[in-house]
């Protein structure tokens, strides 16, 4: 019977799979949640800050397809700590199903956390303010499939066992959204290699100068820009 209980909390952590997430903090998700759009003569800037979250596919979609018959360059100029990896994939997703160049962009003192550096990645350049910030780590089990996981009756056994279960699966996403998500176009697969390592427990981060030294590929060109 211990056994199948702990089968049975193991499948309500697969039916959570979906919804694995790199940390975002608490709170309102869409009351932290700004898009503006700032147009200049030769290209139009989409900000995004706030947490990777439902429904930033569908508006940052929407400003996108606003400028479908504007030539100027567009840019997403992203300052994120994170969010969900489900959801993070659709933005993606919407930048690549675009038929046009689109350009990523972190400003000085601006943050790409965890499941923003995918989206990062997705831009046709990637350009950042050798003070902007990156940052890498594991991923996790979200909140509500952590607390559902606290409140099954199980013994201090079944939970030890359940919590090796837990940590082996957020390994597996882990390696696969290092593999899929991150090892993409242009990065280094030895630092990658090496930053996978380095993330068990930690959470590193580092400047956009300090990934262009490594020879990271996350960073296309270092530009000076203003905080904002």
């Amino acid at each position: 019977m211990s056994w199948l209980r702990i089968l049975g909390s193991i499948c309500c952590i697969l039916l959570f799979w979906a919804f694995f997430q790199l940390p975002s903090g608490s709170g309102d998700v869409a009351s932290r949640q700004i898009l503006s759009i700032s147009e200049e003569p030769n290209r139009i800037v989409l900000g995004w800050s706030g947490p990777v979250q439902e429904p930033m596919s569908e508006r940052v979609a929407a400003a996108i397809d606003r400028y479908k018959g504007d030539r100027r360059r567009l840019v997403l100029m992203l300052n994120s700590p994170g969010g969900s990896i489900e959801h993070g994939r659709k933005v993606v997703a919407v930048i690549r199903a675009r038929d046009r160049a689109i350009d990523t962009l972190v400003q000085k003192a601006g943050v790409c956390a965890s499941m923003c550096v995918p989206i990062f990645l997705a831009g046709t350049e990637r350009m950042a303010d050798p003070e902007a910030y990156f940052m890498f780590h594991q991923a996790s089990l979200n909140s509500s499939a952590s607390g559902n996981m606290k409140r099954q009756e199980l013994s201090d056994s079944e939970k030890a066992l359940l919590s090796q279960a837990i940590k082996k699966i957020e390994t597996r996403v882990t390696d696969e959204f290092f593999r899929s998500d991150i090892g993409i176009r242009g990065v280094s697969s030895v630092w990658l290699t090496r930053m996978r390592e380095k993330i068990a427990g930690h959470d590193i981060w580092m400047s956009g100068q300090q990934l262009v030294d490594e020879g990271s590929g996350i960073v296309d060109d270092l530009i000076r820009t203003s905080a904002r």
